[in-house]
């Protein structure tokens, strides 16, 4: 039995949690563990997986107790995801050398130079880099090292899974993700604004766990004077998220930079159409007009989103579009697995 380790920071609602939630404990011949470094809010424990303590994500007795359960856990292969658990992962690259060892890139650029520094580290000693989107891969991952490259499916569930209900359109509004800077959360809410001027019956919900975003958010929605137009619902877990999701139209995100952006994603193999920023991946998948509303400039996003309320017809066909735009595509846990195989030499 091969034993798989993939390390991550939180034990928490966000896009690489899930997709680690979403492969089995186990698959014919392979173990499958995951090692989180700290603990926030788990939805789903594990038996076997480590859960990290309740402490700081900063604390090097976090990273003790992580190190200390990888080497217990003898991985034959180690998968590392964000940088606060990449001195873990490249301790065991050193010490276990011919261990296989995989660094899974998330955000298509560096937050900071600790980021980048442990992230080269990472990618010089790694077996093969993946990512969840070739934005990714081409934005970080130097050209020398791009054979190692390899981009997987960050699709957790098949759009044919219950759609929301093919009716009109109405102004409900929903998000869900980490509450952090990166999602730019007040420029959606500048851009609700202006659509609930001219729908007062507008309403916007988000969904997620706080990572230091929240007295900002609510700051910002008093200043706008939306508190009872949009409400804070905190994290969920995906089932429960997703029947709230049915009833929403539209999901309204505009992040400063992702990488696939997995919760864009799964609203559009829901059949919701997306109000987001084209960055990264994002800017591949979503087309104007015809899937999607991308937000250049607030006003006339909002215009877009107010004609597509009048328009019943046009918005069915882009619902439908951007369910369409994920058929066929390779589920996240069946990537993940054909990828762990092949450097197992479980396959050809």
């Amino acid at each position: 039995m091969k034993t798989v380790l993939h390390l991550i920071p939180y034990d928490t609602i966000a896009g690489v949690e899930t997709a680690a939630r979403s492969v089995p404990a186990q698959w014919p011949g392979v173990r499958f563990l995951r090692g989180y470094l700290v603990r926030k809010t788990p939805v789903q424990v594990v038996p076997d997986d480590w859960h990290g303590p309740q402490l700081s994500e900063n604390s090097l007795r976090a990273q003790w107790q992580l190190l200390r359960f990888a080497w217990a856990a003898h991985p034959d292969l180690i998968i590392g995801s964000l940088w606060r658990v990449l001195p873990v992962l490249i301790v065991l690259q050193v010490l276990r050398p011919k261990m296989q060892s995989v660094l899974f890139l998330h955000l298509a650029r560096d937050v900071h130079l600790l980021d980048w520094a442990l992230n080269r580290i990472a990618m010089w000693r790694a077996t093969e880099i993946w990512t969840d989107s070739r934005a990714t891969l081409e934005a970080r991952v130097p050209a020398r090292w791009h054979a190692k490259g390899r981009v997987l499916s960050f699709m957790t569930a098949p759009p044919g899974m219950a759609p929301r209900p093919d009716t009109p359109p109405a102004p409900e509004f929903i998000f869900w993700g980490r509450l952090q800077p990166q999602k730019d959360i007040p420029r959606a809410l500048d851009l609700f604004a202006a659509l609930h001027r001219a729908r007062p019956d507008a309403r916007l919900t988000l969904y997620g766990p706080d990572r230091g975003e929240g007295s900002r958010i609510r700051a910002r929605i008093a200043e706008l004077g939306l508190e009872k137009a949009v409400t804070l619902g905190g994290p969920l877990d995906h089932d429960t998220l997703f029947a709230k999701a049915r009833m929403a139209s539209f999901y309204l995100q505009t992040s400063r930079e992702e990488g696939m952006a997995m919760s864009v994603i799964e609203a559009m193999a829901l059949g919701l159409v997306p109000v987001v920023t084209p960055v990264g991946e994002i800017a591949r998948y979503c087309r104007s007009g015809e899937n999607a509303v991308l937000v250049h400039q607030t006003e006339t996003a909002a215009a877009e989103v107010l004609a597509l309320l009048d328009a019943p017809r046009r918005y069915a066909a882009m619902s439908r579009a951007a369910r369409a735009s994920w058929e066929g595509q390779p589920l996240y846990a069946q990537d993940f697995r054909t990828a762990c195989d092949r450097l197992l030499g479980r396959q050809g």
